[in-house]
C-alpha cells in the first residue's frame, strides 16, 4: 500500500509541473541590484541585456514551473549547506543557470551534476568520483563543493562577480575581465561590456528570487540521512517505507544502487512535508570503550573504541571513560601527566592532524578533565545559545561545544579580530538575524558547597532544545513584523515570501518542526528601530549626477530618487536634493 501512495505521489509530482503550469508576470529589472553584500547600480545597456534574458527565461511557462518545482525542492539543501560553509546563499541561482537542477545534467564538455563539475575540478574541491559514487550528482557534496571553489577563487579577486565568473572561465582566464577599481569594492557598476556570464546570471537571480516558495509547487521535501554506510539503495528504501524509485531518482549519485563503507554517506529519502521516514540502523553498537594507559609506549599501536559514547550519558566525571563523543565528534579526555604529544599517540593521530583539529598552535597546556578532538568539529552546537562567562574566549566556547570558532564567528557576525565580551550571548546553530541586535544577559553565579564538589572538574550535560523556550530569545513585539498563515502554505513558502530562513521563523515561533496552522500568526521579521539621520540639502552643481552625488554621501541613487520623488535620476542645474545621512 505504501509502495503504491509513494508511486502516486512521484506522478503527482511529474504531472503537477505539466498541468499547473501558469502564466507569470515577468519581473522589472531594477537599476541597482544587491547580490552577496554588494551593490551592483545597471548602466541602461546592461540592464537592456539583462531584461532580454529574463524574457528569454519567461520564454516557457512549462519549463519555468518545471524549474520552480526544482528549486523548492533543492534550494532548502543549498541553503543550509551555504549557510555552514559561511557563503552567500544567492550563488543558489547558479545551479540553476548551470544544470536547471537536474542530478545527473552532462554538458557538451563532460562537465556532469547539479554544479557542472568536471572531473578533475570535482576531485580537487573534495567532491568524489570514482568507481561507485559520482558525488557530483550529489546536491549536498556538490554545493559544498562549488562553495570551497568560489570562496577560494573569492580570496584571490576579492570580488563576488569576478569569483562568479571564475566559475565559467577559471581563475586565470577571469584575469583579462577584472577592473582593480573593483577589487575589494562593495560597489560596482555593472557595464555593457560585463561577461555574458554574470548577466545571465543576474538574469537568473531577478527572474526566480520572487517565485521560488511562492508559486505552486508539490507538497514534497528531501529528508537527508547521514551517517549511512554498507547499505543498498533497496534496504534504505524498504527500511524508510519509500518506493525504490523514488529513493533510486534522488540518490543517482550512488551508481551501483550500494553506498559504500568507506565513509559514512549522506542519503536523500523523498517525503510529503510533515512526513520523516526512519532508516536508523537497529544493529546493536558495542559501547564499551577501550582503555588506554596514562603513558603509553613509544611506537606503540593505540586501538580505539569501536564507538565513543556520547558525554551527555554521564552525570559525573569519575565514571566517563577516556573516549566519548561530544556533539558527534569524537574526543579524549586529558588525564594528569598529558601533553599535547601524549594525547595524539593514544588518538592515534599525527600531531599535525590533532593540532588542526583542536584549533591549536603546539604551545599550549593541557588541562586534565578537559577534552580534545579526534576529527574535524562540527559548524552547529546542539544547543541554540551561550552566555559567555568571565575568562571565556571563542576557541574556549568552540571547544566546549565541538564547533569551530569560524562558525561561532559566522552565526554571530563577528570579524576575525573580534573579541567576545563577557554575558554576550553568542548564537551556536543559527545565524542571528540582522534586525536582531546583540544580547546581552548577566550570568549568576554558582555558589558550590566545598564538601560535596568533587575534586575532577563535572562536565555538565548540554541540553539540546528542539523548541526554543522564550527565556533564550528576548523578542520586542512592538517591531515584529506578523503573517497569518493561508491554505496550503509551508514555512518554506513563507520564508522565501519574506526573504529569511526557514530556521529564523522556527527560533522566534518558537517551533519545535515544520508543521504550522491555517490562520497561525507567525513572527517573520521585524522592524528595524528608527534611527533618526541628519538631513542636509545638497545644491545641483554643473556635471553633476545623481551617482556622483550618492558616491559622495555614500547612500544609494534609489534612496535620493525617494528622498525627493523624483520621477527619474535627470538633474537641473540648482535643484535642491534632501540627503539623510547614516
Amino acid at each position: 500500500m505504501l509502495r503504491f501512495i509513494c508511486t502516486i505521489l512521484l506522478s503527482f509530482y511529474v504531472a503537477h509541473t505539466s498541468v499547473q503550469a501558469q502564466t507569470f508576470s515577468k519581473p522589472s529589472v531594477p537599476d541597482v541590484i544587491d547580490f552577496a553584500g554588494m551593490k551592483l547600480e545597471l548602466s541602461s545597456a546592461a540592464k537592456k541585456k539583462i531584461e532580454a534574458d529574463v524574457t528569454m527565461i519567461y520564454g516557457s511557462a512549462k519549463y519555468l514551473q518545471q524549474k520552480i518545482d526544482r528549486a523548492n525542492l533543492y534550494f532548502p539543501i543549498i541553503e543550509h549547506v551555504f549557510h555552514d560553509e559561511g557563503f552567500p546563499e544567492e550563488f543558489k541561482y547558479l545551479a540553476l543557470q548551470e544544470s536547471s537542477l537536474v542530478s545527473d545534467a552532462v554538458s557538451s564538455s563532460n562537465a556532469v551534476g547539479f554544479w557542472q563539475f568536471k572531473k578533475e575540478t570535482a576531485i580537487e574541491v573534495g567532491v568524489n568520483v570514482n568507481a561507485s559514487v559520482d558525488e557530483r550528482m550529489h546536491i549536498v557534496y556538490a554545493s559544498r563543493g562549488a562553495a570551497k571553489y568560489l570562496k577560494k577563487n573569492n580570496l584571490l579577486l576579492d570580488n563576488w562577480i569576478y569569483a562568479l565568473l571564475s566559475y565559467n572561465v577559471g581563475p586565470g582566464g577571469v584575469k583579462s575581465h577584472v577592473k582593480s577599481k573593483y577589487v575589494g569594492a562593495k560597489r560596482m557598476v555593472i557595464e555593457d561590456d560585463m561577461h555574458w556570464y554574470v548577466i545571465r546570471f543576474l538574469a537568473y537571480k531577478i527572474a526566480y528570487q520572487d517565485l521560488v516558495g511562492k508559486a505552486s509547487h508539490p507538497e514534497l521535501s528531501l529528508i537527508e540521512y547521514s551517517g549511512i554506510k554498507n547499505k543498498s539503495l533497496s534496504d534504505i528504501a524498504k527500511q524508510a517505507k519509500v518506493d525504490y524509485e523514488l529513493v533510486k531518482e534522488y540518490n543517482k549519485w550512488c551508481t551501483k544502487g550500494q553506498v559504500p563503507g568507506d565513509k559514512e554517506y549522506t542519503v536523500l529519502i523523498p517525503a510529503s512535508h510533515g512526513t520523516k521516514p526512519s532508516i536508523e540502523d537497529q544493529t546493536p553498537v558495542d559501547e564499551k570503550p577501550v582503555v588506554v594507559t596514562t603513558n603509553p609506549t613509544p611506537g606503540t599501536t593505540t586501538t580505539l573504541p569501536k564507538s565513543f559514547p556520547d558525554i551527555r550519558t554521564f552525570t559525573d566525571s569519575s565514571s566517563m571513560p577516556i573516549f566519548v563523543s561530544i556533539n558527534k565528534v569524537k574526543a579524549i579526555r586529558a588525564t594528569k601527566g598529558d601533553d599535547i604529544n601524549s594525547l595524539a599517540v593514544k588518538a592515534g593521530l599525527a600531531k599535525q592532524a590533532f593540532l588542526y583539529f583542536n584549533e591549536m598552535k603546539g604551545f599550549e597546556t593541557v588541562s586534565p578533565g578537559s577534552f580534545y578532538y579526534l576529527q574535524l568539529k562540527k559548524t552547529k552546537a546542539l544547543v541554540s545559545f551561550h552566555t559567555v562567562a568571565k575568562g571565556e574566549t571563542i576557541q574556549s566556547i568552540a571547544q566546549k561545544y565541538a564547533i569551530t570558532s569560524a562558525s561561532i564567528r559566522k552565526h554571530n557576525r563577528m570579524s576575525k579580530n573580534e573579541f567576545v565580551k563577557e554575558n554576550r550571548v553568542l548564537w551556536l546553530r543559527d545565524t542571528r538575524p540582522k534586525t536582531t541586535p546583540i544580547e546581552y544577559r548577566p550570568t549568576t553565579p554558582r555558589i558550590e558547597d566545598p564538601k560535596t564538589t568533587p575534586k575532577e572538574k563535572v562536565i555538565e550535560k548540554p541540553v539540546e532544545k528542539n523548541v526554543i523556550p522564550t527565556t533564550e530569545i528576548q523578542i520586542d513585539s512592538t517591531l515584529a513584523i506578523y503573517h497569518v498563515v493561508q491554505s496550503g502554505e509551508t514555512v518554506f513558502g513563507i520564508s522565501r515570501k519574506y526573504a529569511i530562513d526557514s530556521d529564523s521563523i522556527r527560533q522566534w515561533n518558537h517551533l519545535s518542526g515544520y508543521s504550522i496552522q491555517v490562520n497561525q500568526k507567525l513572527i517573520v521579521g521585524f522592524k528595524p528601530k528608527e534611527i533618526k539621520k541628519k538631513e542636509i540639502i545638497h545644491t545641483v552643481q554643473a556635471g553633476e549626477t545623481v551617482y556622483k552625488i550618492s558616491k559622495q554621501y555614500n547612500v544609494t541613487t534609489e534612496e535620493i530618487k525617494s528622498w525627493n520623488n523624483m520621477p527619474d535620476f535627470t538633474l537641473k542645474l540648482g535643484q535642491q536634493l534632501k540627503i539623510y545621512l547614516p
